[in-house]
């Protein structure tokens, strides 16, 4: 049965993809016992849903090398980048789930004992964002309302077409006196998209930049 992860405070992991983490735990016998000293100590790294290994972490060998460390029974285990980044087509603001499946065998004094435990924790894909963009020229938006006032903390993105899907710019927030920061575009026509939780705008706006 696989356990899903919790930090410290008891709380079930979500890291970031692409975001450093340490695994930590404890390795102890089938009695519950900690068992301090290991013959072999392996992690396989692997996509729940797909089953694709990653970073090459097939039972790999962590018993004090490739990130591991294990101590008096504790363990550490550090991962990167290439550990924690989502794999497959995976859309922003959704989670994949990552498997851990350590391996490690221990003398009980009788015989050769293995132990296999699986835990998961869920790796975020967060919102891609496009900034201000990267244009030649330097252009601001004024967000109104129906009757021309100022709207603040309306959110803002501009594209090149209508539709807008091919997004340049944003999405960014208007100031107290509705005024985006300032965008930067090369000369062309393009389309605004404004919104707010307590209003309603026509989009898209055009915008020419020249």
């Amino acid at each position: 049965m696989v356990t899903q992860l919790k930090n410290t405070s008891g709380d079930y992991i979500k890291i970031q993809s692409g975001e450093s983490c340490n695994l930590t735990g404890t390795v102890k016998s089938t009695e519950g016992v900690t068992i301090t000293s290991l013959t072999t100590f392996t992690v396989t790294l692997y996509d729940a849903t797909s089953g694709a290994i990653i970073n090459s972490r097939n039972k790999q060998n962590i018993n004090g090398v490739n990130g591991g460390t294990f101590t008096s029974g504790d363990y550490v285990l550090e991962l990167d980048s290439s550990d924690t980044t989502a794999v497959g087509d995976i859309e922003d603001d959704t989670t994949q789930d990552r498997i851990a499946r350590f391996e490690f065998t221990y003398d009980d004094g009788d015989s050769t004992r293995t132990g296999i435990e699986e835990f998961s924790f869920k790796i975020e894909k967060m919102k891609t964002t496009i900034g201000v963009g990267s244009g030649a020229n330097e252009i601001t938006l004024t967000v109104t309302d129906s009757s021309a006032n100022p709207v603040a903390e309306a959110t803002v993105y501009v594209t090149t077409d209508l539709a807008g899907q091919n997004v340049v710019a944003g999405p960014v927030i208007t100031n107290v006196s509705g005024v985006t920061p300032t965008l930067f575009l090369d000369a062309g026509t393009y389309y605004s998209f404004s919104s707010h939780a307590d209003y309603t705008f026509t989009n898209p706006q055009t915008v020419t930049v020249s």
